[in-house]
């Protein structure tokens, strides 16, 4: 009878087991089940942010394009580049595609940014980057969340190396504009204010 019973228990904790394993979890940690249409939903955050005081940094040269001179550039000199490392925290590790939206302080000025992007695996310290595109944002009226700053109504979308198409909208009349790009696997983004009329701030939300 306690053999049966025995029995019984580990078929019932291996069914168990067995279920729970057909379960997928999305990188937040929430279970879904197999083959579930499921959406994270990730909130705009503040990929950069720039005064104007100060000189803007060049174009990364051709001699900076890598993960590692983009770190030791935005760490020493050249303090308005940024680097958005998408490994990091885990909610961004589904991130596959990004929205851009900017913020200013002043209506009518010019924000642009050098987009770069590269892949950095877990077993590599350093990766090569390239350009993907250009975003030039003039600022419009609209208010935005953070206090005294206004989106930019305005866009032009310049591509450089990646293989999928910016898709970009540019509506003016002080309403949103917005950029967006799928990043087709890499991870790291480098973000180059080239110029800057204005305090400014660039919106990255991903999916």
């Amino acid at each position: 009878m306690k053999r049966f019973a025995l029995l019984i228990i580990i078929v019932i904790a291996t069914t168990l087991l067995a279920i729970d394993g057909v379960y997928t979890y999305v990188p937040g940690g929430r279970m879904v089940l197999p083959g579930q249409l499921h959406t994270e939903h990730a909130i705009w955050e503040v990929a950069a942010t720039t005064l104007s005081a100060g000189d803007e940094p060049n174009d990364l040269a051709v001699d900076e394009r890598t993960y590692l001179t983009a770190v030791a550039a935005a760490e020493g000199g050249d303090s308005k580049i940024t680097v958005l490392d998408l490994r990091t925290p885990i909610a961004r590790h589904s991130w596959n595609r990004l929205r851009f939206r900017c913020i200013g302080i002043a209506d009518n000025n010019d924000v642009t940014y050098q987009i770069y992007t590269g892949t950095l695996t877990p077993q590599e310290t350093d990766c090569a980057l390239v350009k993907s595109g250009q975003l030039a944002f003039t600022v419009g009226l609209q208010e935005s969340t953070t206090a005294t700053y206004e989106f930019a109504d305005t866009l032009t979308v310049t591509e450089y190396c990646t293989p999928l198409s910016w898709l970009s909208t540019t509506p003016g009349s002080d309403l949103v504009a917005e950029a967006y790009i799928d990043l087709a696997g890499d991870d790291i983004v480098v973000i180059v204010p080239t110029t800057v009329s204005c305090n400014c701030k660039l919106l990255v939300k991903g999916l």
